[in-house]
């Protein structure tokens, strides 16, 4: 079993913490007294240890919120360029949700496809199926278009 030190300050922390409320119910007068020796001590490191919790928490509450705001900015982007394409690209983004199948093979030497693969909003799978290649429309594109039919037209 693998232990990190998030989950070793963590099992810390609860550790400190019972100690403070057996010391406050007086359940063993030896720790008791120990607790009222080295109080400042203990309590140093108790913060100390809270203090890393707390960073850990909110380093992952920044990151979530950086994930989410990059999925927003992202998904922006992708109705701008969306609603600049021409119609043989519009043409070909058509071609992937008429079908259920978010693959299409399409000629990577067509000019609107290596254009909507450098803008990635399609990806080449690297199969190859005879003179074309297979590629997937990007996951967020492929929902907002379900989500917004005519952005196509």
């Amino acid at each position: 079993m693998k232990i990190s030190y998030k989950k070793t300050n963590a099992i810390f922390l609860i550790f400190l913490s019972l100690i403070f409320v057996a010391s406050a119910f007086g359940i063993d007068e030896k720790l008791t007294n120990f607790i009222h020796e080295y109080f400042t001590f203990i309590f140093i490191i108790f913060l100390l240890s809270l203090s890393i919790c707390i960073y850990d928490v909110i380093m992952k509450i920044k990151q979530i919120t950086k994930e989410k705001f990059n999925s927003i900015h992202q998904e922006k982007e992708f109705v701008n360029i969306i609603k600049n394409l021409s119609y043989e690209e519009k043409n070909i983004l058509s071609l992937f949700l008429e079908s259920t199948s978010h693959e299409k093979a399409l000629n990577p030497n067509d000019q609107a496809v290596a254009w909507l693969e450098s803008v990635k909003l399609i990806f080449n799978t690297g199969k190859i199926e005879g003179n074309k290649k297979r590629f997937r429309i990007h996951p967020s594109v492929s929902k907002y278009l379900v989500q917004n039919p005519n952005a196509l037209y």
